[in-house]
């Protein structure tokens, strides 16, 4: 089947959906192959749709949550922040009525930054240059470091043998970009939600995530290339880029490697432009461990085995990544105080770790515990015991802009603009899926949405989207019915954005939204929640492509 023409008939169905109308609801077919498992619902009137606002925390509430993650900082994967925070939630599970825990247990070699040290010597003249952050994972250089000249390698340029053997790389690592336009192509997104017409099409969406990949690419070759060392220059001033984290891959990088703010980039780029010879001594100290570290479940009972499962990780870099896990707390405890009647589904809150050690079951698959999760669902789902998942990332998210300096310095810094992030929203092919969470986000003014067939273009793959920007990745490219929410501020790998970045009046409305959603997501038929996943199932087993690794 043509994928092109598959989401051209699916958003033609979807403009005859009902639940675009308030109080609507939609109803389809039985897929071919497909048992309807959910319960007939015993439901009266008396089981809410819409929580009630005085069942869920309001936003006062929900900032003194946040505040507890906030403090804690930057949280590696088996770090002792990210236990601390994993506590946190187990403390909250356990006062939730019938939530039955349990945790999967992973081992993992966690690497531990020490002191680090840049040396700049300039026509033989030496002075410390300050660093902004290691890049995790990199190769550690015992006390006496690694000395070389230094080579400028310009980001649009490869990094060779040629370039860069022997020599201290420098290269500049600016966030990436790609034009807002591409949001509103028809087989990007099924619904672009921006009433104040904020979203210029005209203009650009930038982030270091979206150069992800590069920073990957780049370490990578530059190890290849037998580099002594890399110096990654930002465009920010060193105070907002304090212990960035990127990339968190959970491999050892063969090169070491440290990110400079863009006073420090200056420093040395005008060295090397006096004439004069340059060169430099990094010094990073590493060590590694192996610890342990959990993934958390809490399932609320219902009607029926035939789970929803909701997910956001533990580990993260700030206040804003990840706040799902509160969300998430708040919702099982909204959900453990209803009638079982008004339960039709079981509800499974999955708290998975090593977002931040992505290649945590072998060196050649990324995804971290969500990615067991969704492997295991996977195994599951035809047996009628999966129903869906629902990924919630980076709530209340506020936009930040990079902006020329008020004090006058190289590079720009990151501002708040007073608007909410772009929140993105990927939903897996189903007219009722895509048409409830169009519910949710109108009902509540969810503004600056955009409703994703996918964070890429289509291909010939099994899906034909493999990327959902998220979390919500994995569960997509195991087809399963999938709604990954995530919102991408600029400042999503900085530690120094702490509840400055949140406005918790949005994170309100959208508890109260993906509550509902959840509500919606017990009542309706599995044929209706898993749309064109059937086919696509079929599809798979009968050899179609799998996406690709992403890196």
């Amino acid at each position: 089947m043509s994928r092109s023409l598959a989401g051209s008939s699916l958003l033609s169905a979807l403009a005859a959906v009902s639940p675009l109308i308030p109080g609507g609801s939609a109803a389809v077919g039985t897929a071919p192959g497909v048992r309807s498992t959910a319960p007939t619902s015993t439901a009266s009137t008396s089981c809410p749709v819409a929580p009630d606002p005085a069942d869920l925390p309001d936003a006062a509430t929900l900032r003194e949550m946040n505040a507890f993650v906030g403090g804690l900082g930057v949280r590696p994967t088996g770090s002792r922040a990210q236990n601390e925070y994993i506590h946190w939630i187990l403390r909250q599970l356990k006062t939730v009525p019938g939530a039955q825990i349990a945790e999967q247990h992973f081992t993992i070699n966690r690497w531990k930054a020490g002191s680090m040290e840049l040396q700049l010597n300039v026509g033989g003249t030496t002075t410390t240059v300050p660093i902004a952050a290691p890049v995790p994972y990199a190769q550690p250089t015992g006390s006496r470091g690694v000395s070389a000249p230094l080579a400028v390698v310009p980001d649009e340029e490869a990094i060779t043998a040629a370039n860069s053997a022997g020599r201290i790389v420098v290269r500049p690592a600016p966030a990436g970009s790609t034009p807002n336009y591409d949001f509103f192509l028809p087989v990007v997104s099924w619904l672009v939600y921006d009433p104040q017409n904020t979203i210029d099409p005209t203009q650009s969406f930038f982030g270091d995530f979206i150069n992800y990949n590069a920073r990957v690419a780049d370490l990578r070759a530059a190890a290849a290339a037998g580099a002594k060392g890399v110096l990654f220059i930002k465009e920010l001033p060193r105070a907002q880029l304090a212990d960035h984290y990127e990339p968190y891959e959970g491999t050892p990088w063969k090169v070491p490697a440290v990110y400079l703010g863009a006073d420090e980039g200056k420093q040395i780029t005008d060295a090397l432009s006096s004439g004069s010879s340059v060169s430099a001594r990094l010094v990073l100290h590493a060590s590694y461990r192996q610890v342990e570290t959990p993934t958390v479940l809490a399932t609320i009972p219902g009607q029926s085995r035939q789970r929803i499962v909701v997910d956001s990780h533990t580990d993260g870099t700030n206040a804003v990544e990840d706040n799902g896990p509160v969300a998430m707390v708040a919702m099982a405890r909204y959900l453990a105080h209803l009638p079982v009647a008004c339960r039709p589904r079981d509800v499974q809150f999955a708290f998975p770790t090593a977002h931040f050690y992505q290649r945590l079951v072998d060196a050649n698959h990324r995804y971290g515990g969500a990615g067991v999760i969704a492997s295991q669902l996977d195994a599951e789902y035809d047996q009628g015991t999966v129903s869906s998942a629902l990924v919630l990332e980076h709530l209340g998210a506020r936009d930040y802009e990079q902006l020329p300096r008020a004090d006058g310095g190289p590079g720009s810094e990151l501002l708040a603009n007073g608007l909410r992030a772009i929140q993105f929203i990927g939903i897996t092919p189903s007219p009722s899926l895509v048409g409830a969470v169009t519910q949710a986000v109108r009902d509540y003014d969810m503004q600056r949405t955009i409703l994703l067939q996918g964070a890429d273009a289509p291909g010939s793959t099994v899906p034909s989207h493999c990327n959902f920007g998220g979390e919500g990745t994995p569960y997509n490219v195991h087809l399963l019915p999938t709604i990954g929410v995530i919102s991408a501020p600029q400042s999503l790998y900085d530690p120094a954005f702490g509840l400055e970045g949140i406005d918790f009046n949005v994170m309100h409305e959208e508890l109260l939204g993906y509550t509902e959603l959840l509500n919606r997501l017990g009542t309706m038929s599995q044929a209706e929640v898993a749309g064109e996943i059937p086919l696509e199932r079929e599809q798979r087993s009968a050899g179609g492509a799998p996406c690709p690794p992403e890196n």
